[in-house]
């Protein structure tokens, strides 16, 4: 088995937020486990709408305990471990410097997430370089014992338990939110493509709703740290919050829209109701994808609540399912029960970090 001391992860981010994203949260993970990290990514601006604290303008800086660097050609310091996320291409003068280090860095790829019955068979996976001495293993995030499993910072459980009432009214309070009693209180994360304007139709006609928006999504909300109110429905534009504080957002939320694979993970670990809107792919690829969620999803007792598949595949642009929002504020208390098993059933298992470490000394 092989010692693991160092590790270096690329990221080439194509759009939206959430390559950077689960990135940072890997590389702040591997780091607390004592791994020397470097993180190389080509687009800091990106990552400093995440994380303020950057400095773009920096080629290398030190960030949460591992060190930020822009992407660049240059040969890797030799490391244990080689993580390329998401099937991003390394330069050849880097593959060079790997094939002739000794030993040979383990070198995996990071995969996308997916509930999909194919991916138990591939993770895990050797894939021999065509022409080097290397071999890369995929490596697959997922919901079972037979995947990877998912990005979960050692202590997060702990520190949602400790967010009670009286922590929320703080939050929420520095946010400027008011939350009339009983009203809902809704976050809302979404792409252009979603039904928008036809969720917040719905939502004026009541119950009440505070809808929070973080600034920059949809032009549809007020301008940042202003509110409005048109019938049952307040929608308010929040910051765009650093990840340690969007998860304070969907812990005092009563039900959460999130999007993508980043916030779609912290959504499920917050332990509430959410409606997660999957990256659109051709030809409805995507919604393979949701299918296969809400099927494993749906097992847990009270997620299989009436009209649940329709409201999440309208919300995916599946024009002919219905977008209910009525069914889905009655489904909320069963919706609640079932998200708190769903969250204890993925946190029995092994989380990404621990396994990715597991499995590179092994393969090693």
């Amino acid at each position: 088995m092989r010692a693991l001391r160092s590790a270096a992860i690329f990221c080439q981010v194509i759009d939206n937020f959430g390559d950077a994203g689960v990135c940072w949260r890997l590389a702040r993970a591997l780091a607390a486990a004592r791994l020397q990290v470097t993180l190389w990514i080509n687009d800091l601006d990106r990552l400093s709408r995440l994380r303020p604290a950057i400095d773009a303008g920096l080629a290398s800086q030190l960030l949460d305990g591992f060190t930020l660097r822009r992407w660049s050609d240059e040969p890797v310091i030799e490391v244990d471990l080689v993580i390329s996320a998401f099937g991003c291409r390394l330069p050849d003068s880097r593959l060079q410097a790997m094939a002739v280090a000794q030993p040979a860095p383990v070198w995996i790829n990071l995969e996308y997430l997916s509930a999909e019955t194919w991916v138990e068979g591939s993770h895990g996976l050797p894939s021999p370089h065509p022409r080097l001495p290397l071999v890369q293993h995929f490596f697959f995030p997922g919901f079972t014992p037979h995947t990877g499993g998912l990005l979960k910072e050692a202590g997060l459980d702990a520190a949602r338990a400790a967010f009670g009432a009286q922590e929320r009214a703080v939050f929420l309070a520095q946010l400027g939110v008011t939350v009339p009693a009983g009203a809902l209180l809704v976050s809302l994360f979404c792409y252009p493509s979603a039904p928008l304007a036809q969720l917040l139709a719905a939502m004026r006609a009541g119950p009440p709703v505070v809808c929070l928006v973080p600034e920059g999504v949809t032009p549809l909300v007020p301008p940042a740290g202003q509110a409005r109110t048109e019938g049952a429905l307040t929608l308010a534009s929040v910051p765009f919050l650093e990840p340690d504080a969007y998860d304070r957002l969907l812990w005092s939320c009563d039900l959460n829209f999130v999007r993508g694979e980043d916030s779609a993970v912290r959504a499920q670990w917050a332990a509430q109701p959410f409606i997660w809107q999957f990256y659109t792919q051709a030809e409805g690829a995507h919604f393979d994808k949701l299918d296969a969620f809400l099927a494993l999803y749906g097992e847990v007792p009270g997620n299989s609540a009436p009209g649940l598949t329709q409201f999440w595949r309208a919300w995916n642009g599946d024009l002919a399912a219905v977008l209910d929002w009525q069914a889905l504020v009655a489904a909320l208390p069963a919706l609640k029960s079932g998200a708190r098993s769903w969250q204890s059933k993925l946190s029995s298992q092994q989380d990404l970090t621990t396994g990715l470490i597991e499995f590179a000394r092994e393969i090693g």
